[in-house]
């Protein structure tokens, strides 16, 4: 049985929404020691996550997907439901700034299979998400800024974390076969 472009993409938003609250709690786990916050750590794995969805499921799909899974981890900060949408909205839109700059600034469309694109669009969701992030929380929660320092800690967690993850991702698309299907999804192609 085939699924429907559609069909397809509620499968992918119904597995990558929980993908990325599990794996925030992972790196929430493996690098506690590192963290400032509970917002901002030194390595930030799932920030590759953010601009992978939006990568190949498309913007729409790709904000819900982080939309939905930064929602799953409200319960675990001690926020308030403005609080939990600001952050949830703020990390689910600055992939989708990142690939619009990016796109803007390079006049052409990023190229998913070069690992060069790849690291641009991941310095500049860096920059973007924790400016983003720091606007808000300027704006409804002045708490979470604690110092200085925090904006280019936080710049340089979601570089770390999206660039390993982007090698990983380029690594595992040409060894694995994924490309064809990772260009299908981001391209709505419908499935053969």
């Amino acid at each position: 049985m085939r699924l429907g472009v559609y069909q397809e993409k509620l499968f992918w938003l119904a597995l990558c929404a929980p993908l990325f609250a599990l794996t925030h709690l992972a790196n929430a786990w493996l690098f506690d020691q590192l963290a400032l916050s509970t917002h901002i750590s030194w390595i930030y794995l799932p920030a590759f996550l953010r601009l992978a969805y939006v990568l190949v499921l498309g913007s729409a799909w790709g904000f819900s997907a982080i939309f939905i899974g930064s929602l799953l981890l409200g319960g675990n900060f001690n926020e308030n439901l403005t609080q939990i949408l600001l952050n949830a909205g703020a990390s689910a839109v600055s992939p989708i700034l990142a690939l619009s700059m990016f796109n803007l600034l390079k006049e052409r469309r990023l190229q998913i299979h070069m690992l060069k694109d790849l690291f641009q669009l991941c310095l500049l969701y860096a920059l973007l998400n924790a400016v983003v992030h720091h606007f808000g929380w300027a704006y409804l929660q002045p708490d979470q800024l604690m110092s200085a320092s925090q904006l280019p800690i936080m710049i340089i967690g979601d570089m770390v974390g999206a660039m390993l993850g982007a090698y990983l991702f380029t690594l595992a698309m040409r060894h694995s076969g994924l490309y064809q299907v990772i260009e299908r999804l981001s391209r709505n192609k419908p499935q053969k």
